[in-house]
């Protein structure tokens, strides 16, 4: 009897230390406000400083392979780091702990936004908190494009040509036909450049599953860009496809979404109008965690809770499991990897900041209270230590009163 114990004392003993890995992610998550910079703080201050079961290099490793890839940050390293701790279960566990709690919080705001819409005299013109999202937009744009971009030449003919293009053209081709272009300039300008001594990831033991899901993803990917998403029936389904595809294209970042959103959800597909979109991107500023928790308002207004759900998986896990089973076989030390990333910055940085003009634009009636507003936010974001939550809280305020 106590040979059977010792022998399931191991097995036990990683689970419940994984119950309670889970359940500290969780409390993080529960609070992560500021961004996927605060997140990852918080994470590396709770595995590192309070378990001790990692370093803080190893950390800051998958930081640095997460910035490389597609999707969230945050989310990535998160995954990555329960990958590394317990495989694809601890993967899996501190992906659900860290999308938990932002998800459940934009499930209950979209279910009383929805029902307020239907209700007498719900809903406004939303135009400050419209220009409280463009302030924040543009003021992230701006800080990307002095620390990526700076006196480059070749970046900021990369930013203005995706800005203009972007403002001009509408649509999700366009943004394809500059992340190409943007990777091929990278690779013709940047790949000679000397090697900067970074921190690389250390390489994970081959998992079994790696080819087949890099496969799965592939396909997935394949069919996004051939706008197979089209094809797919409204509701649930078509939620799954166009926010899986989105989770594998998104590189920059959070705000990276936006134009995606814009340019897909909007003009494309029409699922939303203009003033959702802009509360479904301010409701994904003021929750904890990551900003693409935003989609999950969006997959409710489709399909309700299944949606929510299933937009929330989109966006995450494909670009999770990237991340994991490259970290796996990529040299990214390799100097054209490193290059066509760094054409691709660029490029993704004028997207951001023609999306925040966009939004500019599109407020539904002019008024001079709501532009000054809007500059005193931008001002208070880029000079200041504005935090955006004050500013989108505020905005959503002034338009309930007014």
């Amino acid at each position: 009897m106590n040979s059977q114990l010792m022998t399931h004392n191991p097995a036990r003993t990683a689970m419940d230390s994984l119950l309670r890995l889970s359940w500290g992610i969780f409390k993080v998550g529960a609070v992560a406000f500021g961004g996927h910079a605060a997140l990852v703080v918080m994470v590396e201050r709770f595995l590192v400083t309070e378990k001790k079961l990692l370093s803080s290099e190893e950390v800051l490793n998958a930081m640095s392979l997460a910035t490389l890839l597609p999707g969230p940050l945050a989310v990535n390293v998160v995954c990555y780091l329960g990958y590394r701790l317990h495989g694809w279960l601890g993967a899996c566990a501190f992906f659900m702990a860290i999308t938990a709690p932002p998800t459940l919080l934009m499930v209950a705001i979209a279910a009383w936004y929805y029902q307020a819409a239907d209700q007498a005299g719900a809903g406004g013109s939303n135009r400050f908190v419209l220009l409280a999202v463009a302030a924040v937009i543009l003021s992230t744009g701006a800080a990307l494009y002095k620390k990526q971009v700076g006196k480059d030449v070749t970046g900021l003919f990369l930013s203005i040509l995706a800005f203009a293009t972007t403002l001009l053209y509408r649509g999700f081709t366009g943004s394809v036909v500059l992340i190409l272009v943007g990777a091929a300039v990278g690779y013709i300008a940047y790949r000679e450049e000397p090697e900067p001594t970074i921190r690389v990831p250390h390489t994970a033991s081959r998992s079994v599953a790696g080819p087949v899901i890099l496969t799965l993803l592939a396909i997935v990917l394949i069919g996004y860009l051939l706008g197979g998403y089209r094809l797919v029936p409204y509701g649930s389904w078509q939620v799954l496809s166009v926010f899986s595809g989105m989770s594998l294209t998104l590189f920059g970042g959070g705000m990276v979404i936006i134009p995606y959103m814009q340019s897909i959800l909007v003009d494309e597909l029409h699922w939303l109008p203009v003033k959702e979109y802009v509360d479904a991107i301010a409701f994904g500023q003021v929750t904890p965690g990551p900003i693409l928790v935003s989609v999950t308002f969006i997959g409710y207004k489709i399909a309700g809770i299944v949606g929510a759900l299933l937009a929330t998986l989109a966006i995450f896990v494909p670009s999770a499991s990237l991340m994991i089973v490259l970290a796996q076989y990529i040299n990214y030390r390799h100097a054209g990897i490193k290059a066509v990333f760094k054409g691709i910055r660029p490029v993704v940085i004028g997207m951001i900041l023609a999306a925040g003009v966009q939004l500019v634009l599109a407020m539904p009636h002019f008024s001079w209270a709501a532009v000054l507003f809007g500059l005193a936010g931008l001002a208070g974001l880029s000079f200041g230590r504005l935090n955006p939550i004050y500013l989108i809280l505020l905005g959503f305020m002034i338009d309930f009163i007014f």
